[in-house]
Parts: C-alpha cells; structure tokens; sequence
C-alpha cells in the first residue's frame, strides 16, 4: 500500500526496513543461512561484506525500457553476488523474469569507462551467437549470480512481483554497502549471532563493516 509508481528511476523499491531486522523474519533468517552465506563466503573465497538485503516490489511499466531494465552490470564491485529468491510465481515473460549471460558471453560485450545502459537491440548485435539466458521460477525458487561479472537485466513486470535480493561483495568494496547495513550494523551483529552461534563474532564482526 506504500509503494508509489514512479517512472523516474528503477522500477521497483525495497520494502525491507529496519523494523525488519530480526531473527524470526525469513528474509534475515536466509541472508544468514548455511545456504545463502556460506556460498558466497565461499565464492568469494577471502573477505566478503553484506552490501544489501532487500525485498524488492517490482511495479507493472509501460513504454520504452528504463534503468535496470536495460541490460547492465552492477559496478558496486568487481566482484560481486547475488542471491535472488522469487516471493511470487515468475512463469512468463509478464512477470519480469531476470534474464542474464553468463560470464563467457559477457566478454563479448564491448567494455567502456562507464556505466552502460544498453538496449535489446544493440545487445544482440554485440552479443552475436551468445546465448541470452532467463530465470524462471514459482515462488521460493532461487537463483546466485554475479552481477558485476555478468550482463543481465530485470523488473520487465506487466504484473507485480516480489523478490529477496541478498548481496555481498570484496570486503573493499567500490562503493559503500547500503545504509540499511550501515547504520544499523550492531542490530544485524546481534541477530546474526542469535542465527548463527557457530560463526564467530569476529568474522560476523568483519562481513558487516562492524
């Protein structure tokens, strides 16, 4: 009932607020999971930090592409992950199903010193006999990725939808991770160690920028 449409940025907004940070809500309870950290702890293999944990209302738009719906990489780091989990079914291309290349495909797009945002047609003709790949899902289902190394682009909705969006990035990222992270760092710590008893307070300590 909050959200207001507006076509003058991303098609969507994150519904998770501070109030949201406990240890019995299902989104915090998955950022932290053997599932979803574990992984990128290890994909990244070293340091990591929690940029962001979000549930994103997509809204339905009309006429030309807009912003993240246009094919993109994220430049918050080099490298980068993402969990993404539909809260809604995504079936058909109505839903605003995320579509992406993987990492080969994505070194055929030509590289420039600043954020490209890059229409279908112009993405075929670089992307030539690269193959453009779709996630779908009924609700629950999920998918990791990531976003600074591959091409992708979502919210293309005609109708709703609902996803949980965690990412993590280098533990020196290129930008700052969210200030829903930032400010509210020793309110995560003390849910994340309620979570996760099994992890230490100092690598908790050090992936939240506490």
């Amino acid at each position: 009932a909050l959200v207001k449409p507006t076509s003058r940025t991303h098609p969507f907004v994150n519904l998770m607020t501070p109030a949201d940070i406990t240890s019995d809500n299902p989104i915090v309870r998955w950022a932290f999971s053997r599932e979803v950290l574990d992984r990128a702890d290890d994909y990244f293999g070293d340091g990591l930090l929690i940029d962001s944990i979000q549930l994103l209302y997509s809204w339905p738009t009309e006429g030309p592409l807009m912003e993240s719906q246009m094919w993109h990489r994220d430049y918050g780091d080099t490298k980068s992950f993402h969990w993404i989990a539909y809260v809604n079914d995504v079936l058909t291309e109505e839903h605003g199903p995320f579509g992406f290349v993987d990492k080969h495909d994505t070194r055929r797009i030509s590289d420039y010193p600043i954020i490209r945002r890059i229409s279908d047609d112009k993405f075929d003709r670089e992307l030539g006999d690269g193959k453009k790949r779709v996630f779908y899902g009924q609700a629950g289902q999920s998918v990791f990725v990531d976003p600074a190394s591959c091409y992708h682009y979502g919210s293309r909705c005609k109708t709703p939808r609902l996803a949980i969006f965690v990412t993590f990035n280098t533990d020196r990222p290129m930008t700052a991770p969210t200030s829903m992270i930032r400010d509210n760092a020793e309110r995560l710590m003390a849910v994340a160690t309620k979570l996760r008893p099994d992890l230490s307070p100092d690598y908790l300590r050090r992936i939240l920028g506490a």
